[in-house]
């Protein structure tokens, strides 16, 4: 491949650290032509190539890494991970084993370290990085179900992520025989509590498997984690916390009483990719007693037999589902490396003050009222008068205009607004933008 490629790449980097467009979404019948004629015998060539990339696929695709990205949960990676991930790629690591790749495994391990630390998990904690919280959600649960024995019960809040049902229900934890889902309903608030379990499952002793969230996606809402490991405690249940947003906010001092009880759960999952700061696809999953996972986890054949010697060798393939394994953790510790952790404690406390700063805006607005006070990162809010049919237009309307991309959502059936400040570098003329738009 010719120079002028690499340049070409090199740049749309650098152009892209410094600036996202927020970009556009078109139906199939308008995106699809676009691309008519691309793969063909003979190749483009890489200047042509390159061309249909930026001028065809760019801008017709939703920047998840745009400041002005508040839907869903954004992405917002430092110059650093986004640098390092060019780096993986461009390496090809093979990180499923410490045989092929000693030195990610262990700067991986540095980064999963601190986190324990920092979640006050014990100093046996350990796990892997896997390519994101849907599968670093299966492979925690699939260790727990090994653990729980006789005890055929699972109970989970309402408000638990999309994943984790979908991962209960691959592993048949909601319909085998003899297996049961409890689904905990939650208040006005969305929390799920040691109290409101208690409640759900008075004298049962059959309970082998809880699954908390520190920081739910839907409301950002941590639930009663300290709460919930006592009942946990006294059940003999897994209890899995499901950290994948909001649980890098555990670094914020003036988080610590919201996120007490975190350390001690079995298996913790965050997402660097989300408010980390890394680039798309990462998830971290620790697990208090590791030598479970590896009894379940780890593979033999004849082929890899060889990754496991007499000594032992700490093998990330062991700890999750995955055996191919991308150097997912490598963009946070170079990160890490380069800026430290108070720069992104910094830019996690941004992400906290914007949207107290959006929740006090839009109550101002004749009209809107918050469903909640926001604790992290995403606030929830309705307009008088507005179903589903108007929300969804003022989301399209607002992407339109170049405003925002936002992903309306619902409350306890009820269709609300969503937005998600995740950005450090969200401008706070957006908010006001959004507001006037709600007027």
């Amino acid at each position: 491949m010719p120079d002028a490629l690499g340049r070409d790449v090199a740049g749309f980097v650098r152009d892209r650290i410094a600036h996202a467009p927020l970009g556009r979404t078109l139906p199939p019948s308008q995106m699809n032509p676009l691309l008519d004629g691309v793969i063909t015998a003979s190749g483009l060539g890489p200047d042509a190539a390159w061309r249909r990339f930026v001028d065809d696929v760019v801008p017709n695709t939703v920047a998840l890494d745009s400041e002005r990205y508040l839907a869903f949960i954004p992405v917002s990676p430092s110059a650093a991970g986004v640098w390092m991930e060019a780096a993986v790629g461009a390496a090809t690591f093979s990180a499923e084993s410490w045989l092929e790749a000693a030195g990610v495994v262990a700067a991986e391990n540095q980064v999963l370290r601190w986190l324990a630390d920092l979640f006050g998990m014990p100093a046996s904690a350990g796990g892997c990085f896997m390519s994101g919280g849907s599968i670093g959600n299966l492979s925690a649960l699939a260790v727990a179900r090994e653990q729980m024995g006789d005890r055929r019960s699972v109970a989970v809040a309402d408000t638990a992520h999309a994943s984790v049902f979908n991962s209960l229900r691959m592993l048949g934890l909601t319909r085998e025989p003899g297996y049961e889902l409890i689904v905990v309903p939650t208040g006005d608030d969305g929390r799920f509590t040691g109290a409101a379990l208690d409640a759900a499952v008075g004298d049962r002793h059959d309970v082998g498997l809880i699954v908390a969230a520190a920081g739910s996606t839907n409301a950002g809402v941590v639930d009663d984690l300290a709460g919930l490991a006592d009942v946990a405690e006294r059940l003999g249940a897994w209890l899995h916390v499901d950290g994948a947003y909001g649980a890098a906010a555990a670094m914020l001092p003036e988080m610590a009483s919201v996120f007490d009880g975190i350390g001690r759960a079995d298996s913790v999952i965050v997402d660097p990719h989300k408010w980390l700061f890394a680039p798309e696809g990462s998830c971290a999953l620790l697990y208090r007693r590791p030598e479970l996972a590896a009894e379940v986890h780890t593979q033999h054949g004849p082929y890899i037999d060889i990754l496991h010697g007499d000594e032992p060798l700490w093998n990330p393939s062991d700890y999750g589902y995955q055996l191919t394994r991308r150097a997912t953790g490598m963009p946070l510790w170079f990160a890490l490396a380069v800026h430290g952790t108070d720069a992104h404690a910094a830019a996690i406390r941004r992400g906290v003050e914007l949207t107290r700063l959006a929740a006090h805006r839009l109550a101002s607005v004749s009209g809107v009222s918050l469903v909640m006070e926001p604790t992290l990162g995403v606030l929830l809010f309705r307009r008088a008068g507005w179903g589903r049919d108007e929300w969804g237009a003022w989301a399209s309307r607002v992407l339109s205009d170049g405003i925002a991309f936002v992903a309306p959502s619902t409350w306890k059936g009820e269709p609300v607004g969503r937005l998600v400040f995740l950005h450090p570098r969200t401008p706070e003329s957006v908010i006001d933008e959004l507001a006037a738009t709600l007027a």
